[in-house]
């Protein structure tokens, strides 16, 4: 039988791809800095469906709150945050697990995101702390998966179908003409 990590993994990984290739790596601040902005467009809005979603009662895992460190990091740079997009999650738990997949997997591209901002003068402690919280731990993609486990078959399509729509939605915050490099 295959688990749905790896369903999800393959019914994602071309728009997986796609969002690897847009997410540059930081050659400088300035690249930086078009990360933290994409980032905030698609995570504000994804992380505020998952912290509010009724379908969160009936899960072990909850959405860690990341905004506040995103927030710390843009005013450290200064930039504003920028206008985001809405996103809509329907209330069920294979779509809140599904889009959940997504958002804190991105831990695991955050661990080696964080390595390159040290050579940019950031840290912890000033304008890295998003990605120093959301690479920190991996127990929560952990306790994640375990919820996902316990999904019946008949849900893995509910659930790709909402990890898809967050994978589109960061596209879009990370491809909006705003914030294409100049």
């Amino acid at each position: 039988m295959i688990e749905i990590r790896s369903f999800l993994r393959e019914e994602t990984s071309e728009l997986h791809r796609e969002l690897d290739a847009i997410v540059e790596v930081f050659s400088d601040r300035a690249a930086y800095a078009r990360f933290l902005l994409g980032t905030f467009r698609h995570r504000a809005p994804v992380e505020a469906a998952l912290l509010n979603a009724a379908a969160a009662l009936g899960s072990a895992w909850r959405p860690r709150a990341l905004m506040s460190a995103l927030e710390m990091d843009l005013a450290d740079l200064a930039l504003p945050p920028p206008p985001s997009d809405a996103f809509h999650l329907s209330n069920d738990i294979a779509a809140f697990l599904g889009a959940a997949y997504v958002l804190e997997g991105s831990a695991l591209g955050a661990r080696v995101l964080v390595k390159g901002v040290d050579a940019l003068g950031l840290g912890p402690e000033n304008g890295a702390r998003y990605l120093s919280a959301q690479a920190g731990s991996l127990d929560s993609w952990r306790t994640l998966l375990v919820e996902l486990e316990g999904l019946d078959r008949e849900e893995w399509d509910l659930a790709a179908q909402a990890a898809k729509a967050v994978f589109r939605h960061a596209i879009r915050a990370f491809t909006s003409e705003e914030f294409a490099p100049a």
